[in-house]
């Protein structure tokens, strides 16, 4: 098998640097489970040296069992890049914007380009492609990573140790994360991290491996004399600001000031050059390993409050010798560790941590040995090298059953007598419809099983005709397959019953007449045809599905035999583009973003949404309702709708934007703050699901299939509430953190229901439903 490349600016037993010693830990474990490894890396020494110097000599040597091919570094213009580095630096992390450069063009550039430089580096990459079975990046912010996985993109997975900090969000560190190939992640808070940040888009290229730790040898060490028989709470990793220690001694400073008679004390054990040594606090500087674990092991518990870590081998460390941990809240790797264990505690600000020094110095033995047991669970699970490295090598595909497997949908083998092709015929494609959507998933599917599958339609935006077949040139075959996605009739139904070979019917639900008709009336009794014409075709169409089990009923009730259930497929990876830069910069202003996606259409009650949005500013005056979806000005309700918007004087807080592209539906649903939904009819509701990838709580009536989509995630409200309560409720939603944070969880739970992986069971039982059929018919 080809070797795994770890490409990575500084490499070596001596590193200091926490991804430095994960690659070297990597790589070691890898080889020793039999895997070829090659550490693609340069000449400079270390982090903390001159970055346009070589050090080593350039080319392979062996470091025990691991190859390591060393690349001379380039002149740089040092000067350029301090400068804006310390600007990034300086940045508090409450200005930073996701989507949103936070300096300019040109200094971003800078960054990247006066990064540390190895043109030897990225030429090898660009030259030996194909040598190699995977390339491994870490960490994100350097050179030889932000340029060289672009060279090996489709192999390139990044392991970017990342942290909540100015450099990441960069836009050239966004379209990093876009373009690689995979992405592997030390814990699940550095993967939410990365969602929040770039979105939904890395989802399914997103894997977490983990990080192991070694066994603590708890050999005879004496403790420090001041710490014999005294209580204390330890803090181990760098001594620097950066890592919060100074906000961690001031808390206890200002808790010793309440707690006079307190004998507690706080320990601090790790590299750094400033000494943070009081009368209370022990500063024991840099400590051997076995020190460490002495310290550990006689610990009240361990404080880390860092706000910069993607995984904190400290924290397991201690949960591994039982010891309970305290974390900042703001650092998602930490914080999401201590809440899934319940392994201790989170604070943030100087106050809290201060009451939780009290908090420690209250609690008996009792008490922080059940805490600690919990994060010995968690570690055991997650800090296991042996876990961790079977991880790895499901993700690169090294084990043998990785190797070999494929998807489903290609084990499916046709026989002489199946059908060859299997196409898709409906009256419109739209640009972002979701059956539209659905139509070229479900083509895509087909084409992955082997079969021939084209989509056939009588009207087309321009900018999919390349996608489509027009109905009006060409007609799916006499023998194909044939699913029809049934709307309001036409000739197209026409041509799907007398069709002769296998069919499915797709339904989608047509809209009750009775809310078009104060509006429209033709196309109310078009809509009311449409639904009779329904009652008539279950005859024809012995195989049929709908995308919710509300809209298998009315197939059901029309006489359709046994319908089916397929749902609308909601794929993230359709994310996975650049934000429209100048609408997610404005959107971030400050104010709280209310929104709703879907047509303007009677059913789906905009303008009861814009009333109970009055009520809402009543609560919260900074808010703006936007209403994504097209609409016609000429059309009746449409009209309707912008009278009541005037008429509450909204026109300034309600934003009505047309049909848009996906970069500015994905700028919209990654700055909202609620995604609010009144519409009183739904055969699925699509961008629920949506919402629910970009963490947006959900509030939305209780009606139709809208809770068969959300399956007790989000928030439901009955149809006969009063306006005024549910603007309540909409306001807790967005200003209440943990009622907020138990409804986002409860929607990750739900969202990937919808995605291809989980449906393609319910594709295959479709397929298989077919061609049973067109095998029987040739048996007949």
């Amino acid at each position: 098998m080809r070797p795994v490349a770890i490409v990575i600016p500084w490499f070596g037993p001596d590193q200091m640097g926490g991804a430095e010693q994960q690659a070297l830990q990597i790589a070691k474990r890898l080889v020793a489970r039999g895997h070829a490894i090659e550490v693609l890396t340069t000449c400079n020494r270390s982090f903390q040296s001159d970055w346009s110097i070589n050090h080593h000599a350039p080319g392979v040597n062996q470091e025990g069992e691991v190859k390591i091919r060393r690349f001379p570094v380039d002149p740089r213009d040092s000067a350029a890049f301090d400068q804006v580095n310390a600007k990034l630096l300086a940045l508090e992390n409450s200005k930073l914007r996701p989507g949103v450069n936070p300096v300019s063009e040109r200094e971003a550039r800078t960054f990247v380009e006066q990064n540390i430089k190895s043109a030897a580096l990225l030429d090898y990459l660009r030259a030996h492609n194909d040598s190699y079975h995977a390339f491994i990046f870490m960490p994100y912010m350097f050179s030889p990573v932000m340029l060289g996985v672009p060279l090996v993109a489709e192999r390139a997975w990044l392991q970017p140790c990342l942290h909540d900090e100015a450099a990441a969000y960069l836009p050239q560190t966004a379209e990093l994360f876009r373009r690689v190939g995979g992405l592997l992640f030390n814990s699940e808070g550095e993967l939410e991290l990365a969602l929040r940040l770039f979105g939904p888009g890395i989802y399914t290229r997103s894997s977490i491996v983990g990080e192991g730790i070694e066994p603590a040898d708890l050999g005879q060490v004496d403790l420090p004399g001041e710490l014999q028989g005294v209580r204390y709470v330890l803090y181990l990793g760098r001594r620097e600001r950066v890592k919060n220690v100074d906000l961690l001694v001031r808390a206890f400073a200002r808790f010793k000031e309440t707690q006079r008679g307190s004998t507690l004390r706080l320990v601090l054990a790790g590299p750094g050059s400033e000494s943070f040594a009081s009368t209370d606090v022990l500063d024991l500087g840099l400590v051997s390993d076995a020190m460490k674990n002495a310290l550990l092991a006689s610990a009240c518990a361990l404080a880390q409050p860092s706000q910069n870590e993607s995984y904190s081998r400290t924290m397991m460390e201690s949960w591994a010798t039982g010891r309970p941990v305290a974390v900042h809240r703001e650092c998602l790797a930490t914080a999401t560790a201590v809440e899934r264990a319940r392994g201790g505690w989170t604070a943030a600000t100087e106050a809290e941590w201060a009451e939780w020094f009290g908090e420690i110095a209250g609690l008996t033995s009792e008490g922080l040995k059940a805490l600690g047991e919990n994060g010995r669970a968690y570690a055991a699970c997650h800090a296991d090298w042996d876990l961790v490295m079977a991880n790895y090598e499901a993700s690169l595909g090294l084990d043998e059953e990785t190797r070999t497997s494929c998807s489903p949908l290609s084990h499916h083998k046709r026989n002489t007598n199946e059908l060859r092709a299997i196409h898709q015929l409906l009256p419109d494609i739209v640009y972002g419809d979701a059956i539209s959507n659905q139509a070229f998933a479900l083509r895509d599917h087909l084409r992955e099983a082997g079969y021939q599958s084209d989509i056939f339609v009588k009207r087309c935006e321009e900018r999919l005709a390349s996608e489509v077949k027009p109905f009006a040139d060409t007609r799916p075959g006499n023998a194909d397959g044939l699913i029809y996605h049934h709307s309001i009739g036409s000739e197209l139904t026409t041509f799907a019953v007398a069709h002769s070979a296998p069919k499915c019917l797709v339904y989608h639900n047509i809209t009750p007449a009775e809310y078009y008709a104060p509006y429209r009336p033709g196309f109310a009794w078009m809509l009311e045809m449409g639904r009779a014409h329904l009652r008539r075709l279950g005859e024809f169409f012995p195989i049929s599905v709908a995308d919710s089990s509300y809209n298998a009923a009315e197939l059901a009730a029309c006489g359709f035999p046994s319908p089916g259930v397929l749902p609308i497929i909601i794929d993230p990876e359709k994310w996975n583009i650049a934000p429209d830069p100048s609408l997610i910069e404005r959107l971030q202003d400050g104010r709280v973003n209310l929104l709703f996606v879907g047509r303007i259409a009677p059913n789906k009650k905009q303008d009861k949404l814009v009333s109970a949005f009055a009520f809402y500013r009543e609560l919260a005056p900074e808010a703006r309702l936007i209403l994504v979806g097209e609409g016609n000005p000429s059309d009746p309700y449409f009209h309707h709708l912008r009278n009541t918007i005037a008429k509450l004087d909204l026109v300034n807080e309600v934003e009505l934007t047309g049909q848009i592209d996906d970069a500015a539906l994905l700028a919209y649903y990654r700055t909202a703050h609620l995604y609010w939904s009144a519409s009183e009819h739904e055969g699925f509701g699509a961008p629920l699901v949506e919402a629910m990838w970009f963490d947006v709580p959900v509030l939305a009536l209780d009606d139709t299939a809208v809770p068969e989509t959300l399956s007790g995630a989000g928030f439901l409200y009955p149809p006969h509430e009063a306006l005024r309560d549910v603007a309540a409720r909409a306001y807790q939603l967005t200003h209440k953190a943990e009622l907020r944070k138990r409804i986002i969880v409860g929607q990750r739970g739900r969202r990937n229901a919808f995605t291809p992986v989980v449906l393609r069971a319910s594709i295959m039982q479709l397929i298989e439903k077919l061609t049973a059929a067109s095998t029987i018919a040739v048996g007949t």
